[in-house]
């Protein structure tokens, strides 16, 4: 996917793998597609290790995050490593006070050989005219991934196939584009269970993949996230307990409710400020046939409760990256479920 890095107001290609040829000390990440996030970090992380990045954490902004840390970590060095990076994670898109201070720091006198790279869901209207985002764009490097909107969807597909040594038609590509309704991760899923259904075949027709896709189509996580836009809770736990039996991680399920509670952040940032409209709508990829149950979810949930269901998602992202200890077993399964619960409106 393309990337754009911000220079005097232009902007211009930057891939993932080129952030070790001529590194920046501080990178603003933004996209709404989780997918174009996971790929563009995963690519970044190996060409770092490769040129001596050994120290790489990621850290997930939540409301006991404390910001002073990466100021403090640029002072010293690493025990592991010269060289590190931190990748942090704003799920709210707004660092805060604190943060917007912390940032705009780095970006005025950068530690020598250290990384950070700050990664938002978007940069609204709002956030441009912020200190912290104009610092950002002075000195540092912004990449924005771009979305994948419905007409490059099924070009999308096709590419994404032949990285999984597939080859499937247009009408497969479309095909696959419909049942998804634009949902890349969802479109990705699908084509991984493709890829290892069919290893031995270099091509899959139409009438093999609509058979394929067709039986496999009963519980998965967008039907999880479903139910809890919707406000249904005896159907967002049934399908969950379905998932776990079904051999699901909980980092799979994680990752599909939060994209949806990041969505559900801007278009009640929106609401609020009275900017509700179909424009953002075509920008978030939320389809005709989805915007009911966001509608029903902005009617139920207030934003601080949205905002408490993403601090409850950086709390899952920890517990699977081994950056927070578990006090009993299957932690990650019991902190799903009350997000699940909480999500969906169990009283």
């Amino acid at each position: 996917m393309i990337a754009y890095r911000r220079l005097r107001g232009f902007y211009y290609h930057l891939l993932a793998s080129q952030i070790a040829q001529d590194p920046s000390s501080v990178y603003l990440l933004a996209s709404s597609e989780p997918l174009l996030l996971r790929d563009w970090l995963d690519d970044a992380r190996r060409a770092l290790r490769e040129n001596g990045f050994e120290d790489i954490k990621n850290l997930s902004v939540d409301a006991g995050f404390d910001w002073n840390q990466l100021i403090q970590e640029g002072d010293m060095m690493s025990l592991f490593s010269d060289k590190k990076c931190r990748i942090v994670s704003i799920s709210s898109g707004k660092p805060g006070q604190q943060g917007s201070k912390v940032i705009q720091a780095l970006c005025d006198d950068p530690p020598q050989d250290n990384l950070f790279i700050f990664v938002v869901p978007g940069v609204d209207r709002q956030a441009r005219k912020s200190s912290w985002f104009k610092a950002l764009l002075s000195s540092a490097v912004v990449v924005e991934l771009k979305p994948v909107y419905e007409n490059q969807l099924a070009d999308w597909i096709m590419h994404r196939a032949q990285t999984r040594a597939l080859t499937i038609d247009i009408q497969s590509a479309q095909f696959l584009a419909e049942r998804t309704e634009g949902n890349l991760l969802a479109a990705d899923q699908e084509l991984e269970k493709l890829s290892i259904r069919f290893a031995d075949q270099a091509v899959i027709d139409f009438e093999t993949i609509e058979t394929s896709v067709s039986q496999s189509a009963r519980y998965s996580q967008y039907v999880l996230v479903d139910a809890c836009l919707a406000g249904k809770p005896g159907r967002a736990l049934r399908v969950l307990g379905s998932l776990q039996l079904e051999g699901y991680a909980t980092t799979q399920l994680r990752w599909a409710i939060q994209a949806a509670l990041q969505q559900l952040d801007r278009l009640k940032q929106a609401q609020q400020s009275g900017n509700l409209n179909d424009r953002l709508w075509q920008k978030l990829q939320i389809w005709s046939s989805k915007q009911r149950l966001y509608q029903s979810a902005l009617t139920r949930l207030s934003a601080a409760h949205v905002e408490r269901l993403l601090q409850s998602c950086a709390t899952l992202d920890r517990l699977g990256k081994g950056q927070q200890q578990g006090g009993f077993a299957e932690q990650d399964w019991f902190e799903i479920k009350s997000l699940v619960a909480d999500f969906s409106g169990v009283e």
